[in-house]
């Protein structure tokens, strides 16, 4: 699944969709073209897409559209508006620079018709949730662009490591995961609906040299963990970084002792489970 945010910027000059489907406050995002074909993101319901891949074919740009009982807004935005494009650039690079960042959304009803302001909040060190005042908490949206809870790799080619990736991912954690297989089916696909993270492709493990490694991402404080049996071609890369938590799983912890909460799961997802409870514990 491509980067909602990312594809978003790159059509700014088409006069894209933005659709957000909110649960209680907390949205998701998708984009569609101007004729409502599907570009990036997900909405978590194949119906919602379907909804709204109609409605913003119909939209004409800088139109906004609420359908408060399914929580689904919808706006086009202008292919000429300099504002929108500074904003949504800037959330863009917000996106890859701080540490965590939020879209706030907050649909008003103005003489004009409705509108759909939008607010960008980034903090530059450890963060929490925004919280607004009560009057205020059935209108607006938030979506985050960015967790905050860290950042994860994972390195690994089975079931274990698509594992951690989302559920790690649906934690809060920021997660790219790094595989030589290429990996597609339904389980990625039921994966990527449920979180959003990163996927590497590699042809062989050999190939992971350090500069890779840091234009991905690897610095200090990062968390790591490795599933791979064929890890020794890339550990001597890893060990230059201090890491918050590395851990061995799977294939890989042979011989290494245990990793994870759980001492004996019986399954890949309580393996997972305990890993990832251990890394943010």
């Amino acid at each position: 699944m491509k980067a909602w945010l990312a594809i978003l910027a790159d059509h700014l000059g088409k006069g894209p969709v933005l659709a957000l489907a909110a649960v209680r406050q907390l949205a998701r995002a998708a984009v569609f073209s101007p004729e409502g074909r599907f570009l990036a993101g997900t909405l978590g319901s194949p119906a919602l897409m379907a909804q709204a891949a109609e409605e913003a074919a119909r939209l004409k740009p800088g139109d906004c559209l609420l359908l408060a009982p399914l929580g689904l807004s919808l706006e086009r935005l202008r292919p000429d508006d300099e504002g929108t494009k500074r904003f949504w650039l800037s959330a863009r690079d917000h996106q890859a620079g701080a540490w965590s960042s939020w879209l706030l959304t907050m649909p008003t009803l103005t003489p004009g018709g409705l509108k759909l302001p939008r607010h960008l909040l980034s903090a530059f060190g450890p963060w929490t949730t925004p919280r607004l005042p009560e009057p205020l908490q059935d209108q607006w949206s938030l979506l985050p662009l960015k967790a905050g809870l860290g950042r994860l790799f994972v390195l690994g080619d089975d079931a274990l490591a698509l594992e951690v990736a989302w559920l790690a991912a649906r934690t809060g954690l920021a997660v790219t995961w790094l595989t030589t297989m290429d990996q597609k089916g339904p389980e990625l696909d039921e994966a990527l609906l449920l979180a959003e993270f990163g996927l590497e492709r590699l042809s062989a493990w050999p190939e992971l040299t350090a500069g890779r490694l840091r234009g991905l991402g690897l610095r200090d404080g990062v968390r790591l963990v490795v599933t791979t049996a064929e890890h020794p071609a890339f550990m001597p890369e890893l060990a230059a970084v201090q890491p918050a938590y590395l851990a061995l799983a799977g294939e890989a912890e042979a011989g290494q002792g245990q990793s994870g909460l759980f001492a004996r799961p019986l399954t890949t997802a309580q393996k997972a489970l305990g890993l990832v409870a251990e890394m943010l514990k």
